[in-house]
């Protein structure tokens, strides 16, 4: 997504505006989501915060937040795991390797 301009003078951005925060002329976000466009933010903003709390509907957001951690920290174990074995492997490979030019 690239810029639409780095034009401030409209004021807030959508993303300011969406989470009511003070108008900055040093907004990171104004060039990316100026106020012209916030009826495309706002639209998929309200549908995934829908989905969410359709998906969890005593959490919401932070339920599927806490969902998408618990995944990462799952995927890191099990790469951990997979890291381990392969560094064994490696190990026994460089022995059998030594082992085998030992004996000629």
């Amino acid at each position: 997504m690239e810029a639409q301009g780095t034009d401030t003078k409209h004021g807030r951005c959508c993303v300011c505006i969406g989470k009511k925060n003070i108008y900055t002329k040093k907004c990171e976000f104004a060039a990316y989501f100026p106020n012209e466009v916030q009826g495309d933010y706002e639209a998929p903003t309200k549908w995934f915060e829908g989905v969410a709390w359709t998906d969890d509907n005593i959490r919401g957001g932070y339920g599927m937040i806490q969902k998408l951690i618990k995944e990462i920290k799952l995927h890191e174990t099990y790469l951990s795991m997979i890291r381990k074995k392969i560094s064994e492997e490696k190990k026994l490979v460089l022995l059998l390797h030594q082992y085998i030019y030992n004996e000629i």
